[in-house]
C-alpha cells in the first residue's frame, strides 16, 4: 500500500486548527464564557414607578378583569347577546373611585353602534322610566358606582351589527378627570345576569390611552 506524507505546511495547518478547537472547547467547558445574567438583574434596571404603573393596567383574573386609569378602577365588565329584532344594546360594569375627589364619567362610544349613552332607570308614578344622565354619571370619592341591569347602564343605539355571545364589543369610557379608557365587553348570553367571571367568558387586553 502507498503511503503519503503531508507537506510540512499541510501538517502545521491541521494541527494549528485542532489546537484551537481543544482550547475553545476547554474554554467553554471550564466556563470561560460567563452565563446571561439573571433575569432579577434587569427588572432592577427598570424604573420601579414605570415597572409599577405597567403592572397596574394588568387585568386581575382571579376577580374577573379590572382596567384601572388614574384613580378609576373598572371591573365586572359585559353586556348580553342581542335577540333578533333588538334595536338597543345595553352595557354593565363597576367603577371604583380610590382618589380623594369625586370623577365623572362624561360620555361613551363604540365602533360597534352608532351612538351611545349612560341611562338610568327610576320609577316615576309607579312607571318605570329610562332617560340619559345628564352631565355624566358622578362617581364619588372613595366609592364604587354599579351600572347593572334595572339601573345605571350603558345604552347602545344603532348598533352596526347585534351583540353575539361568544363577541366582545370595544367601548371607550371618557372621565372628567382620569380621561379616556378602551375596554372590550365580552358578550354572554341573552338571559345572562352577571359578569365574565359568572358567565365562563375571559375578556381580550385591554388598553389605556
Amino acid at each position: 500500500m502507498r503511503q503519503y506524507s503531508l507537506h510540512p505546511i499541510h501538517r502545521y495547518t491541521l494541527q494549528l486548527a485542532a489546537a484551537l478547537a481543544l482550547t475553545a472547547a476547554s474554554a467553554v467547558t471550564a466556563g470561560a464564557y460567563p452565563p446571561a445574567p439573571p433575569l432579577h438583574s434587569y427588572l432592577r434596571a427598570i424604573e420601579q414607578p414605570t415597572l409599577a404603573a405597567a403592572m397596574k393596567t394588568m387585568p386581575d383574573k382571579a376577580g374577573g378583569d379590572t382596567v384601572t386609569v388614574g384613580e378609576i378602577e373598572i371591573g365586572s365588565i359585559w353586556t348580553r347577546a342581542m335577540l333578533p329584532g333588538q334595536p338597543v344594546g345595553g352595557g354593565y360594569f363597576s367603577i371604583t373611585n380610590n382618589g380623594k375627589s369625586a370623577d365623572r364619567l362624561l360620555s361613551i362610544s363604540s365602533p360597534d353602534a352608532g351612538h351611545a349613552e349612560i341611562h338610568s332607570m327610576v320609577m316615576k308614578d309607579n312607571v318605570m322610566v329610562m332617560r340619559p344622565v345628564e352631565g355624566g354619571l358622578e362617581i364619588p370619592a372613595g366609592e364604587t358606582v354599579e351600572l347593572t341591569p334595572g339601573h345605571f347602564h350603558l345604552m347602545f343605539m344603532d348598533v352596526k351589527k347585534p351583540f353575539r355571545k361568544g363577541d366582545t364589543v370595544p367601548v371607550t369610557l371618557e372621565f372628567e378627570k382620569a380621561g379616556k379608557v378602551e375596554i372590550n365587553m365580552p358578550v354572554g348570553a341573552a338571559n345572562a345576569k352577571g359578569a365574565p367571571e359568572s358567565m365562563d367568558h375571559s375578556t381580550d387586553h385591554m388598553k389605556m390611552d
